[in-house]
């Protein structure tokens, strides 16, 4: 606490500022409306251009989104997902949300060079193509355009994956059991196309992830590309260090 008299510095005047907008970002609650930057510096008796660095601050470490024309909104918090093969589906029920999926488009397509290389199958065989937006808690989370081998899932019926996971529907329907994935992660941008889907500002940063999916049989059967908004999603990955052995440690 300051003495009468006393005069705060730069730093405790931006931890002050910090501090009135997250008591508000609080106050107002998930989706809430912050006032106008005029009504905001007026307010909080700071500069305008002091106002935006921190309204910028707290956007981009996810607890703001402001949208061109609309305003500045308290955003939802991030979702941390944790490097485990487990379904959107089932992610989100773990973490005590609903999910669901819109079916944006289903198809049957020969596969070219690089999906057939992705995919490991003959340049031409059939694969089916199968586009989904992702919600949890009817806000959209992800979109996601997944690739699956034909020949391993006769009749498949992409009107049940509204309400059912992907991967619990096939370890049911054609008894196929998922073993192994590897994941390729990437920052990206969002086309506008893609930005108007997840309710987002035109090329707002994304988190691209491409997955290969290889059953218990030892074959892959899906590869799939999922954009997640990166103001609501980051990735978590644990490690450990290698054990050193005593004779290697010496010599470096």
């Amino acid at each position: 606490m300051l003495d009468k008299g006393d005069k705060p510095d730069r730093a405790q005047k931006r931890d002050m500022l910090k501090q009135s907008l997250l008591n508000m970002i609080q106050q107002n609650g998930e989706g809430g409306r912050l006032p106008s930057e005029r009504e905001l510096s007026e307010r909080l008796g700071v500069a305008r251009e002091t106002l935006r660095r921190s309204l910028r601050e707290l956007e981009k470490d996810g607890l703001l989104q402001r949208k061109q024309g609309a305003g500045t909104f308290v955003s939802g918090q991030a979702l941390v997902k944790q490097f485990q093969l487990i379904s959107f589906s089932e992610d989100m029920r773990e973490r005590g949300l609903t999910p669901s999926s819109e079916v944006l488009s289903t198809r049957v397509v020969r596969a070219g060079a690089k999906l057939a290389h992705k995919l490991r199958i003959i340049p031409g065989a059939y694969a089916i193509e199968l586009r989904r937006l992702r919600f949890a808690n009817d806000e959209p989370m992800a979109l996601e355009t997944v690739f699956l081998v034909q020949e391993a899932l006769p009749d498949f019926d992409a009107s049940q994956l509204a309400t059912h996971s992907l991967y619990e529907l096939i370890e049911r329907r054609y008894n196929l059991h998922i073993k192994s994935a590897t994941q390729q992660i990437h920052a990206t941008v969002l086309s506008e196309d893609e930005a108007d889907l997840l309710d987002v500002a035109p090329f707002s940063p994304a988190l691209l992830v491409e997955r290969q999916v290889t059953a218990s049989n030892g074959r892959i059967f899906e590869y799939g590309k999922s954009l997640y908004r990166a103001d609501r999603y980051r990735f978590e990955v644990d490690m450990l260090r290698p054990v050193v052995q005593d004779s290697a440690r010496d010599e470096a």
